[in-house]
């Protein structure tokens, strides 16, 4: 890696990690406060890489799925689905294609927390699009894909390339 300076990059205000950072916290400024205000006060931004994931997969995950989707240590998924299980959001049920596994699924109650998170995540988007309009929003959002798909592209590339 070039140790050389580059002093666009070194400026905290244009990198793009530090943007991308500071971006999401103003994003998900309102969602805690919001989560308390819809009843469900015991819902934290670091509950998201359980709940995320679950909220797209109804059958639910194994426990070392969901670790490596958040580049989690299982021990610490296990803690947050352990959590989460206490406040009745999500369950444990044995894996039907595995009996030694355990699959983590929403719980009725868990469904109906996602879909308060889900609205204040539109609300937050609105918020954002009468700030600096509709257009530039959905515009982020294609960048954002893009960058990903292509991520994602190169990832696939790189592992059928190893032998």
């Amino acid at each position: 890696m070039d140790a050389t300076p580059r002093s666009k990059q070194d400026d905290p205000e244009v990198l793009l990690g530090a943007l991308l950072r500071t971006a999401y916290r103003a994003f998900m400024d309102e969602f805690e406060p919001g989560m308390a205000a819809a009843g469900y006060a015991d819902v934290r931004l670091t509950h998201t890489p359980v709940l995320q994931p679950l909220s797209v997969q109804p059958e639910g995950l194994r426990a070392s799925e969901l670790a490596a989707m958040a580049h989690m240590t299982k021990p610490s998924m296990g803690y947050l689905i352990d959590y989460l299980e206490q406040c009745g959001y999500v369950e444990r049920l044995p894996d039907p294609t595995d009996g030694r596994a355990q699959l983590v699924r929403l719980t009725p109650r868990g469904w109906e927390m996602t879909r308060a998170g889900r609205q204040l995540i539109w609300q937050a988007e609105d918020r954002w699009a009468a700030l600096v309009g509709q257009d530039q929003v959905e515009g982020l959002r294609q960048h954002l894909r893009t960058v990903l798909a292509a991520l994602q592209h190169e990832t696939r590339s790189d592992t059928q390339s190893k032998p």
